[in-house]
């Protein structure tokens, strides 16, 4: 009897072995991901741009700190006078890795469970948002200004994830405070990305599709494709670990009317080798001129408030951004700010309605005697997608995808620019 027992009990211990080893291998069947670090990024760590298989294409003259690599593709546009700082790998057992990498970096980030509540599909506009996975089912945007506050955790994760395309405003940006930092932001999309004239991004952005950057783009971070081309036109592009100390920490730049004329202020928290800063002003964000500029502190470790008066009456809404230069040269295109027209009891005589419109729209003029001469209708990307003389009796937009656009209308004494957002229900890719 007591030999039964005794081989029973080592049944029951295999058992028990077996079904604990079952556990294990059904845990290690499915990706464990821990968020307290970035996702991995492997080779593609030194990249600012990369794509497995499609072309690298530059427009114009961008300055790249960083590698830039195709593992099937062309590379076009990136000699002189567009300068990257770094390798061009095309084709080579680097880039066979980064082929690898950009897919497990994909779909590790892809496999993160949302930790914050429903979201809308556009973000921005001045909204702040804490650290968290942000899953969007369907395609999503950035328009204006987003906020990424980690709290002083400069460890804090930020994770966008899109069911589709990805886009973003003229002039939108993404502004880190708290100790929030670039390497630790992600956008993934499931399908293309494409950024505005002068967005000033931050973060790593994965696209299952093409990826474009608009005229005068700002980055920090990198532009990673699974597999489709990489487009770049005028594009200040760095990878975060390529960042040296900023010559400056900028708490805050915001901007007021004074009469009729326009205050813009700014702060510092500290500086080095701070030589001046230029302001800049633009009226559709994507064409810039200097308006002034301001001398700085040089070195200080102490809270600076600055400040520029530009006296020009402007009747319409504009742009203004910061470039900050240090003494040897270098320099630092920093936040950029929206501003109404500081001119009063200037009523505003143009209109469109619908106001967002699901395609059709007209536009209404409280001045008849200031007739409309022609309309120009430009999308994110800066593309002209409708013209027209006079003002038609209604415009339609139905077959053109949700996102913001921009209606230019001439007049006879001036023109005025009108933003106009579109959501349309078709998907329209």
């Amino acid at each position: 009897m007591a030999i039964f027992l005794e081989m029973f009990r080592k049944i029951m211990n295999n058992l028990k072995s077996l079904k604990y080893m079952f556990v294990g291998l059904l845990a290690l069947s499915y990706p464990i991901l821990n968020f307290a670090q970035s996702p991995k990024l492997g080779e593609l760590y030194n990249f600012v741009i990369f794509t497995p298989t499609g072309a690298l294409i530059n427009t114009g003259i961008s300055d790249i700190q960083g590698n830039i690599g195709t593992n099937n593709g062309a590379v076009t546009g990136f000699g002189n006078p567009t300068v990257v700082h770094g390798n061009i790998d095309s084709v080579n057992a680097i880039t066979a890795q980064c082929a690898i990498d950009v897919v497990a970096a994909y779909n590790e980030i892809l496999n993160t469970t949302a930790t914050m509540g429903v979201h809308a599909a556009a973000f921005g506009e001045g909204e702040t948002l804490a650290k968290g996975v942000y899953n969007i089912g369907s395609a999503g945007s950035v328009g204006g200004s987003l906020i990424l506050d980690a709290d002083g955790n400069a460890d804090a994760i930020f994770i966008f994830k899109f069911g589709g395309a990805f886009t973003t405003g003229a002039s939108a940006s993404i502004n880190l405070i708290n100790g929030a930092q670039a390497q630790n932001v992600f956008w993934i999309a499931d399908g293309e990305i494409a950024m505005a004239a002068s967005t000033r991004m931050k973060g790593t952005l994965i696209a299952n599709g093409a990826i474009s950057m608009g005229n005068g783009g700002l980055l920090e971070g990198r532009l990673l494709s699974t597999i489709g081309a990489v487009s770049i036109y005028n594009v200040l592009g760095k990878a975060p670990q390529w960042t040296t100390p900023l010559p400056i920490e900028l708490r805050n730049f915001s901007g007021h009317c004074e009469k009729e004329y326009t205050i813009l202020q700014w702060e510092t928290s500290s500086e080095i080798n701070n030589d001046h800063f230029t302001i800049e002003h633009s009226s559709d964000g994507i064409q810039w001129r200097k308006v002034g500029t301001v001398k700085g502190a040089g070195n200080s470790n102490k809270t600076i408030i600055y400040s520029f008066k530009d006296f020009s009456q402007r009747k319409n809404s504009s742009y203004y951004r910061l470039k900050q230069s240090d003494h040897n040269g270098d320099f630092e295109y920093m936040d950029i700010i929206y501003m109404n027209s500081c001119i009063k009891n200037q009523p505003t005589l143009l209109s469109l309605y619908p106001n967002p419109t699901t395609g059709k729209f007209i536009l209404q003029s409280a001045n008849s005697s200031n007739e409309i001469t022609s309309i120009e209708i430009h999308n994110f990307q800066g593309q002209k997608i409708y013209s027209s003389d006079g003002n038609p009796t209604t415009i339609d937009l139905s077959n053109h995808i949700t996102g913001y656009y921009f209606v230019s209308v001439m007049q006879k004494s001036e023109l005025t620019h009108l933003k106009l957002i579109l959501k349309n229900s078709k998907n329209i890719k």
